[in-house]
């Protein structure tokens, strides 16, 4: 099921476990440390896609396109503007949606600076923001 009409999707059978395969240590600490800020801000559930897993209430708000040993690309989504040097890319949609981009590579990256992020974004994803 879709939150509106015609949104765009791809269909196939992804699963968190095939995108964690393979990944070392470190990247799965990545991994863990960022499922412990998401659930901070509240109960999600992952959804798996080709090339990223999402975290989704009742719309995705964060997302993982790259892990790694040297690190984790990541992003979410605001209705507002922030600036951040910490920024590898802000994206203007519409309707005052941003998207914002990142890249941890530091497990001390995943900070109350990112904390309150992720939490603002988890209430994009639960339609309230």
């Amino acid at each position: 099921m879709f939150w509106q009409a015609n949104t765009w999707h791809s269909c196939g059978r992804h699963t968190v476990e095939a995108f964690l395969e393979g990944k070392g240590p470190k990247a799965l600490a990545y991994w863990e440390n960022l499922k412990e800020v998401v659930g901070r801000c509240g109960p999600y559930t992952l959804v798996a896609n080709k090339t990223n897993i999402g975290f989704m209430v009742l719309v995705r708000f964060v997302g993982v396109t790259a892990l790694s040993e040297r690190g984790m690309t990541m992003n979410f989504w605001l209705k507002e503007k922030i600036e951040s040097s910490r920024f590898t890319k802000a994206e203007y949609l519409l309707h005052r949606d941003w998207i914002y981009r990142l890249r941890i590579t530091s497990l001390d990256q995943l900070d109350d600076e990112l904390q309150d992020w992720v939490c603002r974004s988890y209430e994009v994803g639960c339609r309230r923001a």
